[in-house]
């Protein structure tokens, strides 16, 4: 899952309202803040061959001795292989593998290292540590003078505070970042669509959510243009506008776009993963809020089985499959 994409699930998804993203995954991460285009989950057989082979070479890396180069490439994408799957504890021990390699390297990737760890802690609900990461991230990119970064961490920095519920926080790092990437076509669409979401749910949480619709919206059409009608991006943005909505008390627009982002998200995110849950335990609360109980129980019942077979213990990477250990 790229940066961007995964700090808007968690913000909306986590516990709202509160992108954002960021759970940082894999098919197309790197340990570098760009680029980023269209996301698409492997299925879950690849996912864990790719895990798999990842886990080897990092186990030779270690005996052979290969270089600080070669490892951070290799626990980098195993961290966000990991956080694909939802193996969240072996994602952190990968991602800290990969921090400690930085530390003397290249700092923008350092930062950016950081920022994705923080996107992690941000998914398991340690909020302290995400802040600070983020913060020493921020420090980071004023050392080395990145305007751009900057601006991202900014963003980051807001997704924070608005899971905190420090709002006005919140929205003055998001708009210090919109004022920067919010209409540079030199930026990632996915930054310009991410950084719209950071504000809209950022003015959300302090109670104005009418001017928030207009930049979710926006953000959809950007995705559109960029990733497809029928994307992932495109689908978050469908969810997240119905979330407004609902916040904003127009409940009749908010399930349109709710069912819309919650179908496409079963169908690129898969029916067992977290987010999804997560996304499906909020509309049924919609959905009971407005009155539809029959829609509702077969939603909770979907949430119900999802758990059984999954397990939630297994998302944070403690028992099972998942819980192997960690690399070293």
């Amino acid at each position: 899952m790229i940066r961007s994409l995964a700090a808007v699930l968690m913000l909306g998804l986590a516990a709202g309202p509160a992108h954002g993203q960021q759970s940082t995954s894999s098919a197309q991460r790197t340990s570098e803040a760009v680029p980023r285009s269209k996301v698409e989950f492997p299925a879950r057989p690849e996912l864990l061959r790719q895990i798999a082979l990842y886990e080897a070479a990092a186990q030779r890396a270690d005996t052979e001795h290969w270089t600080d180069e070669s490892l951070v490439k290799i626990y980098s994408h195993l961290g966000g292989l990991y956080e694909d799957a939802a193996m969240y504890l072996k994602s952190e021990a990968a991602m800290r593998r990969a921090i400690a390699l930085l530390r003397t390297g290249q700092q923008n990737e350092l930062a950016a290292e950081i920022g994705h760890l923080a996107v992690l802690h941000i998914a398991i609900g340690e909020l302290r540590e995400a802040e600070n990461e983020q913060l020493e991230a921020l420090r980071v990119r004023e050392s080395v003078r990145e305007p751009l970064g900057i601006a991202q961490t900014w963003n980051d920095l807001a997704d924070v505070y608005i899971k905190q519920r420090h709002y006005k926080k919140a929205m003055d790092y998001a708009r210090r970042a919109m004022e920067v990437l919010g209409d540079d076509p030199k930026v990632d669409v996915a930054e310009r669509i991410l950084v719209r979401q950071t504000l809209a749910y950022a003015l959300c949480g302090e109670r104005h959510c009418a001017p928030a619709v207009p930049l979710l919206k926006d953000a959809i059409e950007l995705a559109k243009s960029s990733f497809g009608a029928d994307s992932l991006e495109v689908g978050v943005g469908d969810y997240l506008l119905g979330y407004a909505c609902w916040q904003s008390g127009d409940l009749v627009d908010a399930a349109e776009w709710m069912e819309r982002g919650t179908a496409r998200m079963r169908v690129d995110m898969g029916w067992g993963h977290p987010v999804y849950v997560n996304a499906m335990s909020q509309y049924a609360r919609f959905l009971r809020e407005r009155g539809q109980v029959e829609a509702a129980v077969t939603a909770e019942r979907e949430v119900r089985q999802a758990e059984a077979v999954v397990d939630v213990r297994s998302f944070t990477g403690r028992t099972g499959e998942l819980g192997a250990a960690a690399p070293r």
